[in-house]
């Protein structure tokens, strides 16, 4: 009975030490990381040496059944998510003032001097974990690096319109892309420069600028020779190159709205998200203490004489607090509608070109690849050069 009753407390004992250590390793916080400046151009750049950056719509990345039942991340929010993350990454770099015409690309393409590729891996209301990639037109990558911060309740307090929770995050990035830029000499940003153009234009009409650029085996570009800079055929390239600038100019105009729209549901969404998750490991650290009181209490009785209760779950009770979820999920809600109204058809853009009208409609991304069609077809029809995207490995299409 003696050996029983020890057995008994050596467990209990056990079970003791395994409650203290969990309780002790619960999450009592999140860590915010010390926020980082926007760096900013203190002299006017020559314009023969600003880059034009193209920012692609973030991919959405893979989200994992974990994400879905812990985050309540889904499909619809990173659509949303991946104009509004690359817009904002927009707005945070046009304030360093180094660059020259930053777009949002709905699609890869050379009409950008530098490209910026994200890809979103965690996003919530207390932490961002994302992977970008920066390469220029040449194909010299410049680096691809991840970012993860977290959030707490005071970083909300400092948030506003155009200031992101995670802003510092955005402006390291601009930083760091800034830093690579500041390494370049004259010749390597005009070599830059000159390579997308003529990229551009192989990717228009192979035939006659393919000799002017090489691939080297580790599939970077090389400008051999340019053109004369009155040549009628890269005189064509470059109008339809601006006809093209104009019209992303115009899809800009587009994801500025629903960034501004976004703004409010979007900024809520994470807040309640946090408050969430917050309440959920209060919950967790109240049954560790629940459950530590009760084996105290049994230990107690045990080593008094008593016997142990029958029923030791009664006492290590598990309670919980108020779920907020059906607050988030208004939020969630309203976002959702935001990107279904992108998604879908926006107004026809009526479009008069070369002497015609012509009527574009479907969503932006629709719009933008029907856009490009057309100047296709009214470059070929000038020139009399089919347009082959296979010919050469140039296709302003692919990067």
């Amino acid at each position: 009975m003696t050996i029983y009753k020890n057995n008994n407390i050596y467990s209990l004992l056990l079970t003791l030490f395994i409650i203290l250590v969990s309780s002790s390793c619960s999450t009592t916080g999140v860590k915010v990381t010390e926020a980082e400046e926007i760096e900013t151009e203190t002299t006017q750049l020559q314009e023969s040496n600003l880059l034009d950056v193209g920012i692609l719509l973030f991919e959405k990345g893979e989200i994992t059944d974990k994400q879905k039942k812990e985050e309540g991340a889904h499909e619809d929010i990173r659509q949303a998510e991946s104009r509004y993350m690359a817009y904002h990454l927009k707005e945070t770099m046009q304030r360093s003032n180094g660059w020259g015409a930053i777009r949002v690309l709905p699609e890869k393409s050379y009409i950008a001097d530098i490209v910026v590729t994200g890809i979103i891996l965690t996003s919530n209301g207390e932490e961002m974990m994302i992977k970008i990639n920066v390469i220029d037109s040449t194909g010299q990558a410049w680096f691809e690096k991840s970012y993860k911060t977290y959030a707490d309740d005071e970083s909300y307090l400092l948030t506003k319109p155009g200031k992101d929770v995670y802003q510092y995050v955005y402006n390291r990035i601009a930083n760091d892309v800034r830093k690579h830029r500041k390494k370049l000499t004259d010749e390597d940003l005009t070599a830059i420069r000159n390579t997308s153009e003529i990229r551009y234009a192989a990717g228009l009409s192979p035939d006659p600028f393919a000799n002017y650029i090489a691939s080297g085996p580790n599939g970077q570009s090389t400008i051999t020779r340019l053109p004369a800079n009155d040549d009628p055929m890269l005189d064509r390239v470059r109008k339809v190159r601006d006809r093209e600038f104009l019209f992303i100019d115009t899809i800009n105009e587009h994801y500025s709205n629903f960034y501004g729209e976004m703004w409010e549901p979007y900024e809520n969404w994470r807040k309640y998200y946090l408050i969430e998750a917050e309440q959920r490991r209060a919950v967790e650290r109240r049954a560790n203490q629940t459950r530590l009181m009760g084996a105290l209490f049994i230990l107690q009785n045990i080593l008094n004489g008593g016997a142990i209760p029958g029923a030791v779950s009664a006492i290590l009770v598990h309670k919980t607090v108020k779920n907020i979820s059906e607050e988030a999920e208004i939020h969630n809600e309203a976002i959702r509608e935001l990107g279904d109204s992108l998604q879908a058809e926006v107004s026809p853009l009526v479009v008069e070109i070369e002497g015609r009208t012509v009527e574009l409609t479907g969503s932006i991304e629709e719009q933008y690849q029907k856009w490009r069609e057309l100047l296709h077809e009214i470059y070929i029809n000038e020139t009399g050069f089919a347009f082959d995207g296979n010919a050469v490995d140039t296709n302003s299409a692919q990067l």
